[in-house]
């Protein structure tokens, strides 16, 4: 028994050790997926690396920055790869732990802070509205099998604003996104503000969104506002305007 021991805790060593000395450009080149993460410059280590990343498809990508990752070895006991991740970028920050299973892959704690303006290049149409304002991302845990995910997130966005208007900031806005195996429902809500904004829809990667809701104008930056309600959709009877949004990879509508 105590020769079979040794011969497991070799075993074990030569594994630990193995994996301490993968080169961290291997690992960038097995992490990087064309169109949406891409991992260049890598120094260190699997065990312990870095590397600058962008996220996003060609000519719409956004830099995170120096990505940094630190491997977890204690999660092998569990069948899983897991690395704690750090991204630093301007005007971006984002921390978080993912893992690997053998059919499932995990965000977990991931926490994202960033500048709407820093965020907008990964939506042609958000971009040329030139949004301003804090985004901060929150999902304690959201596993993705390769064609469903699970998992809730909250997005907020702090004191919004758009170069459409004039009244700033517009207010401060709350996504919530739940998803059980088919696509994610959200739900917006307005936190404060002269612009009320809330609703209800799903989404399904990569970029099929399905919402409705109403938007309306509070306070004395009522009249102000209305030229932007009127582009974010049709005045109903009560005073609020329709929002009906609609889009599938590559096609938008309103």
């Amino acid at each position: 028994m105590r020769a079979r021991a040794i011969v497991v805790l070799g075993v074990a060593a030569y594994a630990v050790f193995a994996v301490a000395t993968v080169p961290a450009q291997l690992v960038a080149r097995r992490a990087s997926v064309p169109g949406a993460i891409e991992l260049a410059d890598a120094h260190g280590t699997l065990w312990n690396g870095s590397a600058r990343a962008t996220i996003g498809p060609p000519g719409a990508a956004i830099s995170l920055g120096a990505l940094h990752w630190r491997f977890l070895a204690s999660r092998l006991l569990a069948s899983r790869l897991a690395f704690a991740i750090d991204a630093q970028g301007d005007h971006l920050e984002a921390h978080g732990t993912i893992e690997r299973g053998l059919t499932l892959t995990e965000a977990r704690d991931l926490r994202l802070r960033a500048d709407a303006a820093a965020l907008a290049a990964l939506a042609p149409l958000a971009a040329s509205w030139r949004p301003e304002g804090a985004v901060t991302l929150s999902a304690p845990a959201v596993a993705w099998d390769g064609s469903e995910a699970r998992g809730h997130a909250r997005l907020e966005w702090r004191d919004a604003a758009l170069a459409l208007s004039g009244v700033r900031p517009l207010g401060s806005y709350r996504v919530d996104a739940t998803a059980d195996g088919g696509p994610a429902r959200i739900a917006v809500a307005t936190l404060e503000g002269p612009l009320r904004v809330s609703g209800t829809g799903t989404f399904a990667p990569p970029a099929s969104l399905a919402f409705s809701g109403e938007a309306r104008a509070e306070g004395p930056s009522s009249a102000a506002l209305e030229p932007l309600l009127d582009l974010l959709g049709p005045r109903r009877p009560d005073g609020a305007h329709a929002l009906q949004w609609r889009s599938t990879p590559g096609v938008a509508r309103r």
